[in-house]
């Protein structure tokens, strides 16, 4: 499967920028396939679907109906576009990373969605991207003109100015700028109100778009080892004395549970709940866009 392709994450990080990590996932990414499924953003012929009713006459093709004895009309590469937007988490619980893996969950974020902005773009799709934290800011709208993937690649990198996570507010406000039937891709560690985020994906849903959330988390906020002395929160600087002895049942307890409500929130709205640790390839990620881009066409 394409996810389980091998994807050197050390390397990875050592690439010196984001459009060079994008490209080396993706290459990576199709590499797990015997055929490669993109297509380019052109207007050529590219594959027949049935004929359904409401369809025009003039768009069938008579010559593969002597054929086939089977109606089917032409699907065009300017018929398959869709809009892509990929949101990221900027609030400082992102900028996280134990030592245990090279990188934080904020540049893990940055090379995912960048991958999947250049998977978009070969797919011939417009994509958008957005900042989400205290406010959401660095709004780029979704276009599959040429320069665009370069501009998405800037937004990424552009440093957040907010510190604390207002995620579902965020997508509140987004919610109001995206043309409806979107592919909506969130990468957070989503540590905010369920009940806030809860609303916050209903409203998508109900503008018609497909959810996919990416959970990106440090191995050491999934396991809790090796946890001593005293832990700072980044975003409150709040201090608290501790022991993983004292304190890991009761951790991976909660967030155990933290986890399973978060994937139901998302669910129950039919999108896809994917948790990405930090020390692992997000190829998932780009599976899972695949997927529910078939499910649009």
């Amino acid at each position: 499967m394409p996810a389980n392709a091998p994807i050197d994450l050390a390397l990875l990080a050592q690439l010196p920028n984001i459009p060079l990590r994008a490209k080396y996932l993706v290459q990576g990414f199709l590499s797990g396939f015997h055929r490669s499924p993109m297509k380019g953003n052109s207007v050529e012929f590219t594959e027949y679907r049935a004929y359904q009713s409401g369809d025009e006459p003039r768009r069938v093709d008579w010559r593969f109906y002597g054929r086939s004895d089977r109606l089917c009309v032409k699907v065009f590469e300017e018929e398959t576009q869709l809009r892509v937007f990929l949101f990221m988490d900027s609030s400082a619980s992102m900028k996280y990373a134990s030592g245990q893996n090279a990188f934080t969950k904020l540049e893990y974020s940055k090379t995912t969605l960048a991958a999947l902005a250049f998977l978009a773009s070969r797919q011939g799709d417009s994509f958008g991207v957005a900042h989400l934290g205290d406010e959401m800011e660095h709004f780029l709208p979704a276009r599959s003109r040429n320069g665009h993937l370069k501009a998405v690649f800037a937004r990424l990198e552009a440093p957040p100015r907010y510190r604390k996570t207002r995620i579902a507010a965020s997508l509140l406000a987004l919610a109001e700028l995206l043309p409806k039937r979107s592919i909506v891709i969130i990468a957070s560690d989503f540590y905010d109100d369920l009940p806030a985020l809860e609303t916050a994906f209903g409203r998508l849903r109900y503008d018609g778009h497909d959810l996919i959330a990416l959970q990106v988390l440090d191995p050491i906020e999934i396991e809790f080892n090796d946890i001593h002395g005293i832990l700072v929160d980044v975003e409150t600087q709040q201090r608290m004395q501790t022991s993983s002895h004292e304190m890991r049942e009761s951790y991976l307890r909660r967030f155990g549970q933290f986890q399973r409500d978060l994937a139901d929130a998302v669910g129950h709205r039919g999108g896809d709940f994917i948790a990405l640790r930090t020390d692992r390839s997000p190829l998932e990620a780009l599976s899972a866009y695949l997927a529910h881009r078939e499910q649009k066409l």
